[in-house]
């Protein structure tokens, strides 16, 4: 998600969960993204990032050094309405700065919250949004010097080769560690890639090209070339990790339009993961704006036939007259293709973060002034309804 206000970019338990068989994530992973035989991922995705606590203040994204924090109540309500994925949009396990050192905070984080997804029955893609190179701010730069400092904004992984070894570095390190979880369904290299935008320009200023075949004609042999570098990151976790599929998201933040630059047979197993929110002047909309829901306009491009693909990532304000239509329609249009899918965002829980910031929640329903959930949102009615088609969980976790 990009062009949020101040916390957007982030981001009672229900009774038990669904019943469904249950499989070994790690002999079905492939499978669980093969369009030819239908969607077997429906989710939603869960977005944190790091703590900054010279911003965020003591109590916004609670104590620890990722949130919003999500609860257990949050995973076990997303479980019993049907979801059985969870895409976690999370910060990399390694420091923005150099040395670009382990952070083992961040890791142990990482590893709770896979662990307590499995104990949900909900399979996890771990994909990071940021890393070495990258701040959390490259999603906000239209707001910067409001609510946080310019000077906060990094984006030196699309210059620094340095930057892009600790990448790979930090994708060895997680694939060794993650590998073995029964509900791991996938890698997601970096959540919406950027270099198009924000890459040094060749005159200076932003690169900010939005053909794809000017792009890759500027960018090739420098760092800002994504696609090269998306191919690097592939093959340090197929090294690693031969099973588990990876998940590779065109540049433009995950923009359909760029995904022929990509290599998607650079290793078996890659899945591509586009974001759609169009028409953005519907979905991203204030609530005093009040543009209605056009049923000629919900379609979206798809990936070319052959490519496995997923909607990683769709939504809409949750105000938006039409909202509830919207969202079935686009989900409609990723299950015809056989696709999984996952919403932007489901609720972390934390009330603190949640009711001051829920343009994207469906849980808080139609109400644009609203501060707590509400029980009878259309949003989580119709989600619901789609979410019921799941007939897969993961394996049980044997250790806690």
């Amino acid at each position: 998600m990009t062009g949020l206000t101040r916390r957007h970019g982030l981001m009672a338990a229900a009774a038990g969960l669904v019943a469904a068989p249950a499989v070994r994530a790690d002999s079905t992973r492939a499978a669980l993204w093969d369009n030819r035989q239908g969607p077997s991922l429906r989710g939603a995705v869960i977005a944190q990032r790091r703590v900054y606590a010279d911003i965020d203040g003591p109590e916004f994204l609670g104590s620890g050094p990722v949130g919003a924090p999500v609860t257990d109540a949050a995973l076990a309500r997303l479980a019993a309405l049907g979801a059985n994925l969870v895409v976690l949009s999370h910060p990399g396990p390694a420091s923005e700065t150099p040395p670009y050192e382990v952070d083992p905070d961040v890791e142990i984080h990482l590893h709770r919250i896979v662990r307590r997804c499995a104990r949900h029955g909900l399979f996890v893609v771990i994909g990071f949004r940021s890393g070495p190179g990258r701040s959390e701010f490259t999603f906000h730069r239209d707001q910067a010097d409001s609510w946080f400092p310019a000077s906060r904004i990094d984006e030196s992984v699309w210059r620094s080769r340095e930057a892009q070894d600790a990448w790979v570095a930090m994708w060895q390190r997680t694939a060794r560690q993650f590998r073995a979880y029964p509900n791991l369904a996938g890698y997601l290299l970096m959540v919406e890639p950027n270099a198009n935008l924000v890459a040094p320009g060749p005159g200076g200023g932003d690169l900010d090209i939005w053909d794809a075949g000017r792009l890759a004609e500027v960018v090739a042999g420098t760092p800002a070339d994504w696609p090269a570098l998306a191919a690097r990151l592939a093959r340090a976790v197929r090294n690693e990790d031969t099973q588990t599929p990876i998940l590779v998201s065109p540049d433009g933040y995950a923009n359909l339009h760029f995904a022929s630059l990509l290599d998607m047979q650079v290793v078996p197993g890659q899945v591509l993961a586009v974001h759609d929110y169009a028409p953005r002047a519907y979905t991203h909309q204030d609530a005093d704006i009040r543009l209605g829901f056009d049923p000629q306009l919900a379609g979206f491009e798809q990936p070319a036939s052959g490519v496995p693909w997923m909607l990683g990532e769709f939504g809409v304000s949750r105000w938006a007259p039409g909202a509830a239509q919207y969202l079935t329609s686009r989900i409609a249009a990723a299950e015809a293709a056989g696709a999984a899918w996952s919403v932007f965002r489901w609720d972390s829980g934390w009330r603190v973060y949640e009711n001051a910031e829920n343009r994207f929640n469906p849980l808080y329903g139609v109400d644009p002034v609203a501060d707590l959930p509400d029980a009878g949102s259309p949003l989580i009615a119709a989600l619901s309804r789609a979410w019921s088609a799941n007939n897969v969980r993961p394996a049980p976790l044997l250790r806690r």
